[in-house]
C-alpha cells in the first residue's frame, strides 16, 4: 500500500509538473521579492550613501562617475544604461529568467534613484557627519538587498550578472568578484576623481560588509551531503532523481539498538535546493530520518543547476 501511494506522488507531483495556479502565484512571489530587495537597496544609496558622499558599488558606482563628469544626467539613467551590456552576458552565461528579473530590478532602482526616496531629516542633520555609522548601515542594508535577490535567483544588476556567470562556470566566490571590482571603484572615484582618500576608506568598510552580508546569506552554491534513512528507499531515490535531478545512491545499513534492516539514501545538492528535498523526502516517507553534512569540496562531476 505504501509503494502504492508512493508511486502515486512520484507521479502526479514531479511528471505532471506544477499546476498553472502555482506558477502565477511563484511568479507574483518573486517580482514581491525583485522589488523589495531593489528597495533595500536603493533607501541604501539614497539614506546613507549619498548624505556621506560616499561611493555605491558596481554599476551603480559607474553611474556616480559618469554622472560627476556629466551631472545633467541622472545617476539611475546611467546606471540604467551601463546594464545592458552586462544582461547580455546574464542571458549567455545564467539564464534568461534571471536576466528578465534583474532588468525589472536595474529598472525599479533607476525609477527610486531619481528622487523618489525622501531622505530622513534625521539622517542629514544628526548623522550626516557620521561616515564610519552611515557606511556601516549602507553595508548592512545593501547587503541583505543584494543577498535576498541572490538568493531567489535575482540580482540587483551590475556586477553581480558577471559573479554569477562566475560562480556557475569556475566556482569563484561572489562577494570576492564583486570585492575586487568595488574596491577598484572606491579607488578610481575617492582617490583619484575626489582627490579625498577618506572617502576611499569609509567606502572600503562599506564594501567589506556587503561581501560579508552576501555571502551568508547567499548559500545557493554551497554544496551538502543528505542521507536518508527509510524503508523505501527505491521511492525516495526515484521521488529525488525526479524532482532535483541529482543522483543518489543507495547504501544497505541495519539499526545498531533494533537490528532492523533500511536504506541509507545519500545525494549532494546545493544548499538552496534543501528545502525542496526535505519536501520531497517527508511526502514519500514521513518517518524517514534525514541529515544534512556540509561539503567542502567536491572532486568529480557536480553539475550546478542554473538559479532561476
Amino acid at each position: 500500500m505504501q509503494n502504492e501511494v508512493n508511486d502515486g506522488f512520484i507521479a502526479s507531483n514531479y511528471k505532471s509538473g506544477p499546476s498553472k495556479k502555482k506558477i502565477v502565484i511563484n511568479e507574483i512571489l518573486r517580482f514581491l521579492i525583485v522589488f523589495a530587495s531593489s528597495a533595500i537597496y536603493s533607501i541604501s544609496v539614497a539614506w546613507f550613501l549619498e548624505p556621506a558622499n560616499l561611493i555605491s558599488i558596481g554599476l551603480t558606482a559607474v553611474g556616480q562617475i559618469i554622472h560627476y563628469f556629466v551631472p545633467s544626467v541622472p545617476v539611475g539613467v546611467w546606471t540604467l544604461i551601463t546594464n545592458i551590456p552586462l544582461c547580455i552576458i546574464g542571458v549567455k552565461f545564467v539564464s534568461p529568467r534571471f536576466v528578465l528579473f534583474t532588468i525589472i530590478s536595474v529598472v525599479i532602482q533607476s525609477i527610486l534613484l531619481m528622487g523618489w526616496i525622501p531622505v530622513p531629516e534625521f539622517i542629514e542633520a544628526e548623522l550626516g557627519d557620521n561616515k564610519l555609522f552611515l557606511a556601516i548601515i549602507a553595508g548592512l542594508f545593501c547587503g541583505v538587498g543584494i543577498a535576498i535577490a541572490l538568493r531567489y535567483g535575482m540580482s540587483t544588476g551590475g556586477v553581480d550578472i558577471v559573479a554569477q556567470a562566475l560562480l556557475i562556470k569556475k566556482n569563484i566566490s561572489i562577494g570576492t568578484v564583486s570585492t575586487v571590482v568595488n574596491i577598484i571603484l572606491a579607488v578610481i572615484y575617492g582617490g583619484l576623481i575626489q582627490n579625498n582618500w577618506s572617502i576611499t576608506l569609509y567606502t572600503f568598510i562599506f564594501i567589506i560588509l556587503i561581501s560579508i552580508v552576501v555571502d551568508k546569506i547567499h548559500t545557493g552554491y554551497n554544496a551538502v551531503r543528505v542521507d536518508v534513512i527509510t524503508n523505501y528507499s527505491e521511492e525516495v531515490s526515484n521521488a529525488l532523481i525526479t524532482g532535483i535531478a541529482r543522483g543518489c545512491t543507495i547504501l544497505d545499513v541495519k539499526g545498531a539498538y533494533t537490528h532492523e534492516k533500511k536504506y541509507d539514501v545519500f545525494m549532494v545538492i546545493s544548499l538552496y535546493e534543501l528545502e525542496k528535498a526535505k519536501k520531497i523526502i517527508n511526502a514519500v516517507d514521513p518517518d524517514a530520518w534525514i541529515t544534512v553534512i556540509p561539503v567542502k569540496r567536491i572532486i568529480g562531476a557536480f553539475f550546478k543547476h542554473t538559479i532561476i
